[in-house]
């Protein structure tokens, strides 16, 4: 049986399940020039997909949209006009015409959704919507395990069928749903207001303005977190809900309340009481859901939740015996939730197969990766190996001082890399780290870079583990037990972004980890997410030919290719020196 999951919100997504089994996923923003403003229809994803796959229209047996209605498309200019106009008499006027006027809402309706359909041969009447939130934790509930077989899904994000935040717990695959927020005390929509607030762009900004609130000092800051805290409180009559309080108005409108109670406030302060906040306040509700549905495993999903810098403090609130994320917390994971809970409907909850490895987006085999080769090498100025023990030599480049891209295999569902779309160098050269984090992202100098460790390295290495499964893959963060080998970082002793991956779930990663251990120790491998000029992840060997050289990087991994660029153009044969150029480390 096959199902195609879409989702046709913000940063919309298509899935393809065979047989209970998801195969592939791709995402629009990869197919436009600014992935930040695209909103509606899959359409180019759908296309590439059903082309990829060799399927027709006729071939699908479900179409599973996941939501059951869909706010406002809106462009990034649009949505800071939103939020710059609200609890204006302006804002108030077309919020009383959409409500008192028909047909002046500008929200998609069904036969908008599926008239999409049709232009690329799918059948409308094998259509079926799923709930937004149901779609979000089927996706939770089928990426992680629990030794019990009972597992307590928690949702928390801006809004998505007017819903804010959600319970939901999992017995045997099936879901049963326990409480909801409404939209109207959305924690997410409140953190969207401070980001504004603070200059910064919502639904974009959230996860650098926590990370510039943990640099956050003072004594101020006790204050302020205070101010923010009476702002809700838990409901005394239903204990896993929460409401607002202390004169707060609507989330979604509440600018100028905001800018009022947080006046003369430095933004610093405000960042570090918005995150300390969130920890305390979510860690409790979290601590609350679990006492009360006595589940010893927790996933958690939605946006507030994807900002996984806040997981230390929530892993050290709860009592819970395992705490996850869930691998694709944001509403680009939606469309697979929808073709899990499509197929269940249908068929049964036992024909869905839990979610095996991440990787399910395009591939670079190992033809196109030779391809690469071949045309680099005949560009010049590179030198082009395919040594017999790929990931000993990639790792002796590595720790010799070279940046390089790598790009093999397929992309991760959650688009982080996980080292097969990534930039790898050593960790503990200033010039390394402020080069990746300048790729990552140029205007911002506290972002931290993330590094990439073996799940089986995690306990000796860091504090806080034992809440995460053994077979975990992904990225979370966790404080270091040796803060001194973590140079060139802001605060050496906060925790530090990890992405973890294993050796059953990817061999030649976890190979190269090794052989860069033997040859540099525990130094710290960066492992950044490989961006190209538009600031999407390299998906393609193309990507990857259009950025590599003008990054600046020392060379590429491509399949089992090494392209190295060459310092000499004249030269006739490498050297040591040009393999490693940088004169701390020398030649290897």
């Amino acid at each position: 049986m096959l199902v195609l999951g879409i989702h046709d919100g913000k940063d919309p997504s298509v899935v393809l399940m065979r047989d209970g089994a998801v195969e592939r996923i791709g995402f629009e923003a990869d197919y436009v020039d600014d992935p930040f403003e695209i909103s509606g229809f899959p359409s180019h994803a759908t296309e590439h997909l059903m082309a990829v796959e060799g399927l027709s229209g006729d071939e699908v047996d479900v179409i599973a949209f996941a939501g059951q209605h869909l706010a406002e498309p809106r462009t990034r200019r649009e949505l800071l006009k939103q939020f710059a106009e609200s609890g204006t008499l302006r804002a108030f006027s077309k919020r009383l015409l959409k409500t008192a006027v028909p047909f002046t809402s500008r929200k998609p309706s069904r036969r908008d959704r599926l008239r999409h359909l049709e232009k690329l041969g799918l059948k409308p009447d094998r259509s079926t919507f799923i709930d937004h939130h149901l779609a979000q934790a089927a996706v939770a509930a089928a990426g992680t395990h629990s030794k019990d077989g009972r597992l307590l899904v928690l949702c928390c994000e801006g809004s998505g069928d007017g819903i804010a935040a959600s319970v939901h717990v999992s017995r045997g695959g099936r879901l049963d749903r326990v409480a909801t927020i409404g939209d109207d005390n959305s924690l997410g929509s409140f953190l969207e207001t401070v980001t504004f607030l603070l200059g910064m762009v919502p639904e974009r900004d959230e996860g650098l303005l926590m990370e510039l609130g943990g640099l956050a000092r003072g004594p101020q800051l006790s204050k302020v977190t205070k101010r923010l805290s009476i702002l809700f409180d838990f409901d005394p009559l239903l204990p896993l809900n929460w409401r607002r309080s202390g004169n707060l108005p609507e989330t979604y409108d509440c600018v100028e309340f905001l800018r009022v109670h947080l006046r003369r406030r430095r933004f610093d302060h405000i960042a570090g009481a918005t995150r300390r906040f969130l920890e305390q306040f979510l860690g409790q509700w979290i601590d609350r859901c679990a006492l009360k549905t006595a589940c010893e495993s927790v996933v958690l999903t939605g946006s507030v939740f994807g900002l996984r810098s806040l997981y230390p403090a929530l892993s050290n609130c709860t009592r819970a015996g395992q705490l996850t994320i869930c691998p694709t917390p944001t509403d680009a994971g939606n469309a697979m939730g929808a073709a899990i809970m499509a197929l269940a409907e249908k068929k049964g909850v036992e024909h869905v197969l839990p979610l095996g490895q991440p990787w399910l987006g395009e591939d670079a085999g190992e033809g196109d990766c030779a391809e690469f080769a071949r045309k680099e090498e005949a560009r010049g100025g590179v030198w082009v190996d395919q040594p017999e023990n790929l990931e000993e030599r990639a790792a002796e480049l590595i720790a010799g001082g070279a940046l390089l891209g790598r790009i093999t295999g397929r992309v991760d569902m959650s688009r982080l890399g996980l080292g097969n779309r990534s930039l790898l160098c050593r960790g503990d050269l200033p010039e390394l780290r402020i080069a990746s984090q300048q790729l990552l992202r140029p205007d911002v100098f506290w972002h931290e870079v993330p590094t990439l460790m073996l799940n089986t390295e995690l306990e000796s290495e860091f504090l806080g583990t034992e809440k995460l499964p053994l077979d975990s893959v992904g990225e979370y963060w966790l404080k270091p037990r040796r803060p001194q080998i973590w140079t060139g970082r802001m605060n050496p002793n906060a925790p530090v972004p990890v992405q973890v991956t294993n050796e059953g779930a990817d061999p030649s990663t976890a190979a190269l980890i090794r052989q860069f251990r033997k040859a540099a120790g525990r130094t710290p491998l960066l492992c950044t997410p490989w961006l190209n000029r538009r600031g999407q992840l390299v998906r393609t060997i193309q990507d990857a030919r259009e950025s590599w050289r003008t990054q600046g990087l020392d060379g590429v991994i491509a399949g089992p290719h090494i392209v190295l660029r060459r310092a000499d153009p004249d030269a006739t044969k490498p050297k040591h020196a040009e393999l490693a150029r940088r004169a701390f480390y020398g030649g290897l």
